[in-house]
């Protein structure tokens, strides 16, 4: 097995998760105060099951497996989370151990390729100014919570900033989206029971850009499905988690060894 692949497996999947909440916004940076809903509003009752379940969170830890029909196996991956703080993703091959380590802090961003032996650090200050809710609402879409883009997770709080269809029974919540430099619309469907089963982001005529889809575990685990369009083709990576494992540790430190490489982002992904 090429551990290379892997680890180009798991940006991608990253990539894919961060590209749900950016699309799924139009203008992060220039959102206001969202007035709070009253408690009659009809968004609220059409959507109390699906907020009873946010409950409130301080840290948690999700674990499990990346599946790709090109893997022979599937590596492991775990994934620490302090809420809007921090969020961490390191995953493991079979002989090899860690190959990859993504950290994203309100102050920086850093990625390492183990088995190219290259890193990357940012500061976060560009991040924050462009999209400060970012890290939150990554956060959100893997524990399978809707966001409002540039406002975080869904909540009474800001409802308001969100429209909601029934379509044979199935919920589609449309958040507003703002300006954004291209035409896109994002929605959410929603299961009976209260439960995210897809998020789409469209393009111009219908033509699909990205989607998640989510199949919940009756141990309270997910399996979630990425794909993205890239040149007209369809890339796919399915993540299949435990259940969230609340007041959570964060994990061991990553510590560069000798003879690793300090390079920008660019070239950080030419070197997968």
């Amino acid at each position: 097995m090429k551990t290379n692949k892997i680890f180009a497996t798991v940006l991608l999947l990253c990539m894919m998760i961060c590209l749900g909440g950016c699309a799924s916004k139009k203008s992060a940076a220039g959102s206001t105060a969202v007035p709070t809903a009253p408690a009659n509003d009809s968004r609220i009752v059409l959507l109390q099951d699906a907020l009873e379940r946010y409950t409130d969170w301080t840290t948690a830890q999700l674990s499990g497996k990346i599946h790709l029909e090109s893997l022979p196996v599937s590596p492991s991956v775990k994934i620490y989370m302090k809420k809007g703080k921090e969020l961490t993703i390191s995953a493991s091959a079979i002989l090899v151990g860690e190959v990859f380590r993504a950290e994203l802090t309100e102050d920086s961003l850093f990625i390492v390729n183990k088995i190219k032996k290259v890193y990357c650090k940012e500061g976060g200050e560009k991040l924050r100014q462009i999209y400060p809710t970012l890290c939150e609402e990554v956060q959100s879409l893997l524990l399978g919570r809707m966001i409002v883009p540039g406002n975080g997770a869904l909540s009474k709080a800001n409802i308001s900033k969100v429209n909601v269809e029934m379509e044979n029974e199935i919920r589609k919540v449309i958040p507003q989206l703002g300006d954004f430099p291209i035409d896109v619309e994002a929605f959410y469907l929603l299961g009976k029971d209260g439960r995210l089963s897809d998020l789409i982001v469209e393009g111009e005529a219908g033509k699909r850009l990205f989607s998640m889809n989510y199949q919940w575990k009756g141990n309270g685990g997910s399996d979630i499905t990425a794909e993205v369009k890239h040149k007209n083709k369809p890339m796919e990576v399915e993540i299949s988690l435990d259940a969230p494992k609340w007041g959570a540790s964060p994990l061991s430190p990553y510590k560069l060894g000798k003879g690793y490489k300090k390079v920008g982002i660019q070239e950080f992904f030419k070197s997968i």
